[in-house]
């Protein structure tokens, strides 16, 4: 069979997401949260490759694209975080840009941990360690290199951290979201999936 197993063809779900993530703490996050939604009959997540490196991350999503013809409940989502490599993140956006390929990305500034945060109405973090040490203040399992998983009952406020977000979006004017001094791009896919 090509690259749909038998149960994801057998249920044709709503919307199929083939995911490249930089690590296992967005599959997971977002697993959680399609349970959480009651969505999952509706939407799977296949993930397609885990890698920190954002170009080499990009490249594969193009490739497997190229190979890899989507039908009209599938799409291709793109998640990593500027980790303070802004000109890698340029480059990842230029070359989705450039590829003939419909690739989503969900951008994340200073990094991921930023989402559950804005849940919990925090938006001051400025850099990737005091995003963690905040985070861990919240979650106190949570360690980004040996326990990186969130706890969604730790994430009270879903409605206020995609208003943020949006409002981050929107005051770049048209400008490319790695010019944002903070963002949460992911609120784009789990819009996305809360509304199928």
């Amino acid at each position: 069979m090509s690259r749909n197993n038998t149960y994801t063809r057998r249920l044709k779900f709503e919307l199929v997401i083939y995911l490249f993530s930089e690590g296992a703490t967005e599959v997971d996050y977002l697993e959680q949260f399609i349970r959480q939604n009651s969505k999952t009959e509706n939407v799977k997540i296949i993930r397609r490759k885990i890698c920190s490196d954002q170009i080499k991350l990009t490249q594969s999503a193009i490739d497997w694209a190229k190979n890899n013809p989507l039908q009209q409940h599938e799409e291709i989502w793109l998640i990593f975080d500027d980790d303070g490599k802004s000109d890698n993140v340029k480059q990842a956006y230029t070359m989705v840009d450039s590829s003939k390929y419909k690739i989503n990305i969900a951008y994340n500034k200073p990094c991921i941990e930023i989402w559950p945060l804005l849940h919990n109405h925090i938006n001051n973090v400025s850099n990737q360690s005091q995003a963690q040490r905040k985070l861990h203040e919240i979650m106190p399992a949570y360690k980004h290199d040996h326990s990186p998983y969130f706890d969604l009952s730790k994430m009270p406020d879903y409605k206020y951290a995609v208003t943020q977000a949006k409002s981050w979006e929107t005051s770049l004017n048209g400008d490319p979201e790695y010019t944002s001094s903070k963002f949460a791009g992911i609120y784009k896919l789990t819009e996305k999936i809360k509304n199928i």
